[in-house]
């Protein structure tokens, strides 16, 4: 008789991600990792004696999902702020905002986000004027869903000092008095003021928010992109036993030289919690217009949109990550802001040392094909989001609205650059959360040259996922030796019709073979 052994799964129908195994019907789990994946007959001959047998009568168990870009604390935190979420129309909106207006006390601020006027039946920003009439002794602070840019009102302009003059500050051409919309750099700035700032008190609350979250979306491991304060949460969290999620964490570049006169590098951690990249942006977003191009917006010609970090800076921030042994995850989501980056590690002339570093461009939306071969070259990882040409990328949406009728279609590529052999993760960037939503969006996307499989989604929401961490041997395969980490969904991906799978509900999440969701 075998000793006993923690779990054994059995009825399953089991989609490994291990490409010489890739389905199975059973599993054994012990001290966390998996010991056995096989038959029906085989687990139950070989482990007769576990603590514990489920038997999921068919049910569908892949790798735990892993998003390789969030702001998960960050979410976490705007729990009882205004969410705009799910609004039609910025009348509905406004409604929403002046109902927390009306509980909040006068002088108190009163903060929202998540608003996107591309899904609203008026496709426009909110004013200064109609957040004045709703909100005249509130400051208000509403961000938008890419957190490039937000509206405020008359008393927030007034608290967070922003002066007329601020070039990204929105003026009217008419009246000459400001519209209320910031843009980034400045919403960025303004959002680090201590009066808009969350506290460590804050953070360390959300924690359990996070786990929770991610848990019932079938999430096991993220990338999460934080600033030093979130750092200290997540740490905080880990010394707790708190976590029910595996974190990899990204840092700010401008808290970088903190982390190396610490003598830490990527990777200082354990299975739990450790050190990502070094987080850097080069431009904004297409919604905010903000991303840079290298051709005008085809709704607003007057712009091609910004760069957030001077060449010389960024070049320099880059060559010191490498001398460091530090990852990078560069934040670039227009044509010229990719260039910018490739330029930058060929100018550098070290290969095989950027290759194993497994640097990364977040987003890498508009990417084009002599970009895509280049960044191969390089051995660039592009974590992007599957989620983006669901929600913006589809004919008529957001994307065709800002760039045109043939541009908007050279945006995330998927088949070329899967094709093309290149090295991807998914991730969503909250846009919603849901790596179902990513793969609905992906699966059933009408451009051809953004659809892909569900098989192939879900690999790079696991097992190339983990290969952007540096983690591909301990986890995101469902293989003897790794990490127990699955998910169970009350559906199977590979039998339904495509367009129901953002509907499907996860049933169980399970993190090192322990329990952490159950619906």
């Amino acid at each position: 008789m075998t000793n006993e052994i923690d779990l054994v799964v059995k009825n399953a129908f089991i989609v490994t991600m291990n490409k010489k195994h890739p389905q199975a019907e059973a599993l054994a789990v012990n001290a966390g990792k998996i010991i056995a994946v096989g038959s029906n007959s085989e687990i139950s001959k070989e482990y007769s004696n576990a603590k514990k047998v489920l038997d999921l009568k068919g049910k569908f168990l892949c790798p735990g999902f892993n998003d390789t870009h969030t702001h998960l604390l960050y979410m976490a935190t705007k729990s009882k702020d205004v969410s705009l979420e799910k609004v039609q129309s910025p009348k509905e909106a406004i409604e929403k905002i002046k109902e927390r207006v009306k509980v909040t006390p006068k002088g108190k601020w009163v903060l929202g986000d998540r608003w996107d006027e591309s899904n609203w039946d008026d496709k426009r920003y909110l004013t200064l004027a109609e957040l004045d009439e709703i909100a005249p002794d509130n400051p208000l602070y509403i961000l938008r869903v890419c957190g490039h840019m937000a509206v405020v009102n008359s008393l927030g302009l007034k608290e967070l000092d922003i002066s007329w003059d601020e070039p990204d500050l929105e003026i009217d051409q008419e009246t000459k008095k400001p519209t209320g919309v910031i843009a980034s750099p400045l919403s960025h700035r303004v959002a680090d003021s201590p009066k808009l700032k969350k506290t460590q008190e804050d953070l360390d609350e959300a924690i359990t928010i996070a786990n929770e979250l991610a848990n019932s979306l079938g999430i096991t491991s993220i990338t999460e992109n934080l600033s030093i304060m979130g750092v200290k949460s997540y740490i905080s969290a880990r010394n707790r036993n708190e976590l029910t999620i595996r974190v990899n964490m990204n840092i700010p570049h401008l808290a970088f030289d903190h982390y190396l006169e610490a003598g830490l590098k990527s990777g200082f951690g354990d299975e739990i919690l450790k050190l990502g990249g070094v987080k850097i942006f080069t431009d904004g977003s297409i919604g905010a217009r903000t991303a840079k191009l290298s051709e005008s917006y085809f709704d607003d010609s007057s712009t091609s949109g910004d760069f957030y970090i001077e060449k010389d800076v960024f070049q320099e921030t880059i060559r010191k990550a490498i001398e460091n042994d530090w990852q990078t995850a560069t934040h670039a989501i227009g044509d010229e802001a990719i260039d910018l980056v490739l330029d930058t590690f060929e100018k550098i002339n070290k290969p095989e040392i950027i290759t194993v570093g497994r640097h990364r461009i977040e987003h890498a939306e508009y990417l084009l094909e002599e970009q895509l071969k280049r960044a191969n070259k390089l051995g660039i990882v592009l974590s992007m989001q599957p989620n983006f040409p669901g929600r913006w990328g589809r004919p008529g949406q957001l994307y065709e609205i800002r760039l045109g009728s043939e541009r908007y279609k050279l945006l995330n590529n998927f088949r070329k650059i899967i094709d093309s052999k290149a090295k991807v993760s998914f991730g969503s960037d909250n846009m919603p959360l849901s790596p179902l939503f990513g793969i609905w969006s992906v699966v059933t996307h009408p451009i051809d040259d953004i659809k892909i499989t569900v098989e192939e989604a879900i690999y790079l929401y696991t097992l190339d996922a983990a290969y952007s961490s540096f983690e591909e041997n301990i986890k995101g395969s469902l293989e003897v030796g790794k990490l127990a980490d699955f998910v169970v969904l009350e559906k199977n991906l590979y039998q339904i019709e495509p367009d129901i799978i953002k509907d499907v509900q996860v049933l169980m999440t399970f993190l090192g073979g322990e329990l952490v969701y159950e619906l």
